[in-house]
């Protein structure tokens, strides 16, 4: 064998060093998430529970958002924008999450305003419509346009030249789905992409190995809820349909893709989906980072522990070193 020939070793994807205090108090808030009721969401009962839960209240901003409502494929999109004093390196597209059926841009008031004021980026978070009202197929097709919105306003309303995308849970699915459309499209758009922030999101809706080995145990997200909301998402579709390429991201084409962050919890059910498309990404060609937080469930990064806090700080660290 040549002299020359490297190999990568066995880097792990788990974050570690992490203070033991910052551990414990994980597993403490996972303690009170194991608490949390576990409602029919595929009834109206259930679902109005599920929104209920996943919409706690939040602290008030330090900035003031603005919001805007542009045209969308369905209807008037409504558009929550922060945008902080002074030069806007990017504008970042940043998707809520919720399942597809419940869910916010006020859920992620917090993160966003802190993003937007550590990061100097102007934050956009689209209030795109929840199933079962809408679909999943008109979801991807809203984000799409508050992506071009996004892309269209970066240079004359906010001065900027680079669009960011991201977003958490469902949101994590629906801005990997929008970046691969815009590409596919040759969307303008898509030449402002600068970089991806995928944190646990669904990229297989057909479910990989860590969603079918969760059951009514597994914290956050049981597997009721994901075969529920996936089923409530993508009525009449088998499994499949549901590998289309359109709407599962691990399945598609990922070259040319810009570089991505994936975060991901340990004990999360979506796990394998992180881990899977991080994996797929690279060996497209793309750069990919892929955090796998010890003691963290099912979108654990909005809920204000330690834990949260930390990968929050790596989430602008990553940011600040893309748009350096």
């Amino acid at each position: 064998m040549s002299a020359s020939v490297s190999f990568a070793g066995a880097r792990s994807p788990f974050v570690t060093g992490l203070d033991p205090d910052v551990l414990a108090a994980q597993r403490q808030a996972n303690l009170v998430l194991a608490q949390m009721p576990q409602p029919d969401v595929t009834t109206p009962e259930g679902l109005a529970a599920l929104r209920a839960l996943t919409s706690p209240a939040q602290p008030a901003s330090q900035l003031v958002p603005e919001d805007i409502t542009v045209d969308g494929p369905a209807g008037p999109l409504r558009l929550r924008v922060f945008t902080p004093e002074g030069d806007i390196r990017a504008v970042y597209l940043r998707i809520h999450g919720g399942g597809w059926a419940a869910g916010t841009p006020e859920d992620d008031e917090a993160v966003n305003d802190h993003i937007a004021r550590t990061c100097q980026v102007a934050v956009v978070s689209p209030a795109y419509r929840l199933v079962p009202e809408s679909t999943i197929a008109v979801q991807i097709e809203e984000c799409l346009a508050a992506a071009r919105w996004a892309a269209g306003q970066a240079g004359p309303r906010f001065g900027a030249g680079r669009l960011l995308i991201g977003g958490i849970s469902a949101g994590g699915h629906l801005a990997a789905t929008v970046a691969l459309r815009l590409r596919d499209q040759g969307d303008p758009a898509f030449a402002l992409l600068a970089g991806a922030l995928l944190d646990c999101g669904a990229y297989d809706m057909s479910y990989t190995p860590s969603v079918r080995r969760s059951d009514h145990t597994t914290l956050v997200l049981p597997r009721t809820w994901i075969e529920g909301l996936t089923t409530l998402g993508l009525p009449g579709l088998d499994a499949e349909a549901r590998r289309d390429p359109e709407l599962s991201p691990l399945y598609a084409d990922l070259t040319g893709l810009p570089p991505a962050l994936f975060t991901v919890g340990a004990l999360d059910p979506l796990r394998d989906d992180s881990v899977f498309l991080a994996t797929a990404w690279q060996l497209a060609g793309g750069h990919a980072d892929l955090d796998v937080w010890p003691e963290g469930a099912h979108a654990f990064t909005n809920m204000g522990t330690p834990l949260a806090a930390l990968a929050l700080q790596r989430t602008t660290d990553w940011i600040d070193a893309l748009l350096a």
